[in-house]
């Protein structure tokens, strides 16, 4: 897509394209690292489903331990959806690609709201399990013997 495009510009245009991508590497750079963070944060988060899955197919006592797999699970999404906003705000603010009058959209507000509600699910899924009394567990039969 990129290679046609460049090419109807001419010699000067690809050239123009090339020097602007040698000159700020640092943007390509970065940018790879969004993706890479943004990639990691969707592999955790099907990791996340696959966990919610058996633990509430599991029994009482991977019920009572698994909130706490899933909890660092949904933080570290968070953290690792934050970092890669970061980067992109970062790159929004500093470099020249992004001129006045650009617009962050749709995936940025996706991303914002996935890392809210991952968050939120992880206090409120630590919170419960704190608060919450257990499910109790079976009463021993007496032996008749």
């Amino acid at each position: 897509m990129f290679g046609v495009s460049i090419s109807r510009f001419g010699s000067s245009g690809s050239d123009l394209f090339a020097n602007h991508a040698i000159s700020n590497p640092i943007f390509c750079s970065i940018w790879r690292s969004v993706g890479f963070l943004i990639s990691l944060a969707v592999v955790l988060e099907g990791m996340t489903f696959v966990a919610f899955v058996v633990i509430l197919a599991g029994g009482k006592q991977m019920r009572e331990t698994g909130w706490k797999l899933l909890t660092v699970f949904l933080v570290l999404i968070g953290l690792v959806q934050a970092g890669g906003m970061g980067l992109v705000s970062y790159l929004f603010d500093n470099d020249d690609r992004f001129y006045p009058g650009w617009k962050l959209d749709d995936s940025w507000i996706l991303c914002t709201v996935s890392m809210c509600l991952m968050v939120v699910n992880a206090v409120a899924m630590y919170t419960i399990a704190r608060v919450l009394p257990n499910e109790g567990g079976y009463e021993l039969i007496a032996d008749h013997d």
